[in-house]
């Protein structure tokens, strides 16, 4: 029976070296939590997005940030144990700040000053440990606005509390009503006084009396008429004329009436 062959001592050494690269790499490995509910805050407040790495250990010389999509927008960066502030969006420079106290176990927070409504949404957060990296997403909500619309209301006394919605329509409507009427009522008279122009029996002395003395301005329109045909126009260009003409007189009686 053949004996079996020992196993050299470069195989030990092979095997030996594979077992610490795989050890090495597995124990690299980790996964990042964050809060497993959203993140609520008010307007005009401060937000802190936690997060962590599982199982815990020193993230000091890790690369740690958050980013927003689209377009991977960098809310907050750190990277060689400093807070990299111009890779930052511009809408998030000088509000955030990185809460470093428990990094020692892998804990980090991000603090969001000033929030405003469109920070509302989705963050990233990840851990980056030489060519190894892991994230987590999270949600901020953002609240306030009724908050501050019964704030306001508050403080503001509604002078027209005590009337009904019905009759402020109906005190908004009233104005454009008598408007028309009175546009309405206005037309009617004229036209009135048209037709009893078009047949010459107007007479702007009866209406006005302190025209008497300007009676003999005034004539019938068809003696207009008559005296526009002398001049050659036809007989619907005539009587026009001499409807202008008694109107304007008749508007100037009535301006001299009025003053």
């Amino acid at each position: 029976m053949a004996s079996l062959s020992k196993p050299s001592l470069p195989s030990y050494l092979c095997f030996l070296l594979l077992l610490l690269h795989v050890s090495s790499s597995y124990g690299g490995q980790f996964r990042v939590i964050g809060p497993s509910h959203p993140i609520q805050a008010l307007v005009g407040d401060a937000a802190e997005l936690p997060c962590r790495i599982s199982p815990g250990k020193n993230a000091t010389g890790m690369e740690v940030g958050w980013y927003r999509s689209p377009f991977s927008r960098v809310v907050h960066l750190y990277r060689n144990g400093k807070d990299q502030d111009g890779e930052q969006a511009p809408e998030y420079r000088g509000r955030t700040e990185l809460l470093k106290d428990d990094i020692g176990e892998g804990k980090v927070t991000l603090k969001i000053r000033n929030v405003r409504f469109p920070d509302e949404g989705g963050f990233t957060c990840f851990f980056r440990d030489h060519s190894y990296q892991e994230e987590a997403a999270m949600q901020l909500k953002v609240e306030g606005f009724g908050v501050h619309v019964q704030n306001m209301q508050d403080s503001c006394i509604d002078p027209f509390y005590w009337v009904s919605p019905g009759v402020l329509v109906l005190l908004a409507v009233l104005p454009v009503l008598f408007l028309q009427i009175t546009v309405g009522l206005v037309f009617l008279y004229l036209q009135h006084r048209l037709r009893e122009l078009s047949v010459g029996t107007f007479s702007p002395y009866k209406v006005f009396p302190q025209c008497q003395s300007r009676k003999s301005l005034f004539l019938p329109a068809h003696h207009l008429l008559f005296v526009t045909k002398r001049r050659g126009e036809s007989s619907k260009e005539g009587k026009l004329r001499a409807e202008i003409e008694n109107l304007h007189r008749t508007f100037g009686c009535f301006h001299e009436y009025r003053t």
